[in-house]
């Protein structure tokens, strides 16, 4: 019994000495690998009770270079952050030796590749490979089905959204964004019903917004913007009770803005600019108590703003220039008491710049350009301490 004792405890310490090597030949720590500072001592470096290394975070030290073999010796590391640094090349194949890790962040450096033995990191939760120059993702990813977070925005993918990606089931987090992808939204987005965010921006994505994708009703951030996306949002949207931030902006999405919108109470911000929406703004929008910023710029949309935007007491950002919009400024946009960004230009406007504006008192932008506002430049203006930019060209004011 007692040799078995003797046996463990001298594999534990081959073990430990076998990582310490490892550390010091990844040349990371060179100031210190040649002193008598345990290694656990070195900086980044976080140990279990036993002394495995379970962690390293070296982000932002100026590490160049390519990740060497030898991190694969670390058997219990649980989370490796090499993040805003200067490596490259491929990570190494040795990585598939962490069968323990739960976090790899290598975002914002030149990594090139990922490479197949990813798929033996059977307990990775969380990858993150923002900014790279990664040009494919291999199959191997979708066999990592622990992970929650996969966010590799910024990276010249050029291809349609992987297929692999599908089998994720568990996924919280996928941020594809700024990533060239092509092609559309295939309505198997629908199936990774765990989504809590969904960012697919600045790509080149085409054709409809899948109704499936309000199957996702855990969303609490919804981001398509920048794409090329066409038809009309879909009224099931309503479905998606949670979100938080519902960003569209920048597509060619056509029809009216969907009445449905205004369920989704747990609204923060709702960007629905420079798309070909056409018709009134919903009155429900009202109900939305929560949201702060409402972008709805650059459209064809008409009609007056109506009276329940009264209700958005929280709002601070509310921009509806460059559409068709008419009728009298309202005078309770200058009741909303944290409003500080109003861009009202571009539209069809007429009568008088109401009073009540003046009662703004955290107005930092007042945008009334390019209208019919007539009459003259109220004087309550002057009580908008905090204004610091006013622009009132293209009207018929004296």
């Amino acid at each position: 019994m007692s040799s078995g004792i003797t046996r463990a405890t001298n594999d534990d310490l081959e073990s430990l000495v076998a990582e310490a090597k490892a550390l010091r030949e990844t040349g990371w720590w060179s100031n210190y690998s040649k002193s008598d500072v345990e290694h656990c001592m070195w900086p980044g470096v976080r140990c279990s009770a036993t002394g495995s290394v379970i962690e390293i975070d070296l982000s932002g030290h100026r590490l160049s270079g390519s990740i060497t073999p030898q991190i694969g010796a670390l058997s219990k590391l649980k989370c490796l952050n090499l993040s805003s640094n200067n490596l490259r090349g491929e990570l190494p194949s040795s990585l598939g030796n962490l069968t323990q890790l739960a976090v790899l962040d290598v975002s914002y450096n030149e990594i090139h590749s990922i490479p197949l033995e990813i798929e033996k990191m059977e307990n990775l939760v969380s990858l993150n490979l923002t900014r790279n120059l990664i040009v494919h993702m291999p199959s191997a990813i979708g066999l990592l089905t622990n992970l929650t977070h996969l966010i590799m925005t910024s990276n010249p993918l050029q291809s349609i959204i992987p297929l692999q990606i599908w089998n994720l089931k568990k996924l919280m987090t996928l941020h594809l964004g700024n990533c060239q992808l092509y092609g559309s939204i295939p309505p198997n987005i629908g199936k990774l019903k765990s989504l809590v965010n969904l960012h697919l921006s600045s790509n080149m994505l085409v054709g409809p917004i899948p109704s499936s994708i309000t199957n996702l009703t855990n969303l609490q951030s919804l981001d398509l913007s920048s794409n090329m996306l066409v038809g009309p949002i879909p009224s099931s949207v309503n479905k998606l009770t949670n979100l938080a931030s519902l960003v569209l902006d920048g597509n060619q999405l056509n029809g009216s803005i969907p009445q449905e919108i205004g369920r989704l109470t747990n609204l923060i911000t709702l960007d629905l600019s420079s798309n070909m929406l056409v018709g009134p703004i919903p009155p429900n929008l009202g109900n939305l108590s929560s949201l702060e910023y409402l972008h709805l710029y650059t459209n064809k949309i008409n009609g007056s703003i109506p009276l329940e935007i009264r209700n958005l007491k929280r709002l601070t950002n509310l921009d509806l220039g460059a559409n068709n919009l008419s009728g009298q400024i309202p005078s309770f946009l200058g009741l909303l008491p944290n409003m500080s960004f109003l861009w009202l230009d571009s539209n069809l406007f007429e009568g008088f710049i109401p009073l009540d504006i003046g009662k703004s008192k955290n107005l930092t932008l007042l945008f009334l350009s390019d209208n019919k506002l007539t009459g003259s430049i109220p004087s309550s203006l002057c009580y908008l301490t905090n204004l610091l930019w006013l622009f009132l060209d293209r009207n018929l004011l004296h």
